[in-house]
């Protein structure tokens, strides 16, 4: 079927009014017959647990507007900009959307493709942010995302497009702070209060007390001797907000330490990331009739069996951190 497409990137961590407002002007601005939102499940881009479930997320995107979701695992989304961005757009374009559409500070796509060439031509210092490493320019977290979408875009002929982000919003950190002080949020029904790292942090740290750090050193993104350090501070911390500003560093920021801890807990190795280092599946967690007809003859995933072993095996462990039990895969479809 002929339909003119749309993907957007999203985390709902949670989802919130400024998230209706993306669906409502994408859909707007690019007239799609087709809007796709690729959505984290588990675990986001910054390494944090997710309020809510996979299923939440796709019910209330599909409420929403959306026609079709699928799913970003955890070991794809709670990566750097760069890498989120290149497993996001990769999923997109095996569906061969036309076009994608993200919210931005500056609204101006021209611009972010200059700082695009000029991060190309610039020899990047990996201790230091994209804001240092562009000499100090003061860009902001979505048009930091936005610079790497236009990138992987452009590897593949789909047409970035983008909406001006509305600080008018509550942002999802904004909301998440809220919440945990008590304060009623927007669908807060569908939150879940234990999916914080204060929870998670207990079997993190017996974990890392227990490993040696020969071990510890095999998995995803801990380089530099950082599992000596993290095993320390695992010895000396009871709580997770204290083991966190003590890991911190230079070249270790908040969002690298939660990143890099998310591996460890999951025994995502080395190894088994970089044998898993494209991500051109398209895992399908809803649709409305629009979306199930979109993906006639397409090669998608739609139950657990028909995952990669590598990526059976992460959404285990990330259901019994969750639930404690097994949550067999569902499709939604939403009748409108």
């Amino acid at each position: 079927m002929n339909m003119k497409t749309c993907g957007i990137i999203t985390e709902y961590n949670p989802f919130h009014q400024g998230h209706i407002y993306h669906i409502k002007k994408t859909k707007e601005l690019t007239q799609c017959n087709c809007l796709i939102a690729i959505v984290s499940n588990h675990f986001t881009q910054r390494g944090l647990p997710s309020l809510l479930s996979m299923e939440d997320k796709t019910k209330l995107a599909l409420e929403a507007g959306c026609n079709l979701v699928i799913e970003l695992p955890a070991c794809y989304a709670a990566q750097s900009a760069d890498y989120f961005a290149k497993y996001a757009i990769e999923s997109l374009h095996a569906l061969n959307i036309d076009q994608i559409c993200f919210g931005s500070e500056t609204n101006d796509i021209v611009l972010l493709r200059e700082y695009a060439k000029q991060m190309e031509s610039t020899k990047v210092d990996p201790s230091l942010s994209m804001n240092r490493n562009l000499y100090s320019k003061d860009i902001q977290p979505n048009d930091i995302l936005g610079i790497q979408y236009i990138k992987q875009c452009d590897k593949y002929n789909i047409l970035p497009q983008s909406i001006s982000r509305k600080d008018t919003f509550k942002s999802a950190t904004q909301t998440r702070k809220e919440y945990f002080e008590g304060i009623a949020q927007f669908k807060d029904a569908y939150f879940n209060p234990n999916q914080t790292w204060d929870t998670y942090y207990p079997y993190l740290r017996k974990f890392l007390i227990l490993t040696d750090t020969n071990i510890l050193s095999t998995y995803f993104l801990v380089n530099e001797g950082i599992e000596y350090r993290l095993k320390e501070n695992a010895k000396k911390y009871l709580k997770w907000e204290d083991f966190l500003l003590a890991s911190i560093s230079k070249t270790y920021t908040k969002a690298r330490i939660q990143r890099t801890c998310m591996f460890i807990l999951l025994q995502i190795t080395k190894a088994q990331m970089q044998e898993n280092n494209r991500f051109n599946q398209v895992i399908v967690a809803g649709f409305d009739s629009i979306g199930q007809a979109f993906l006639k003859d397409k090669q998608v995933i739609t139950k657990f069996k028909e995952l990669p072993k590598f990526l059976q095996e992460i959404e285990l462990k990330c259901q019994y951190l969750s639930f404690d039990t097994f949550q067999a895969r569902k499709v939604i479809y939403y009748d409108r």
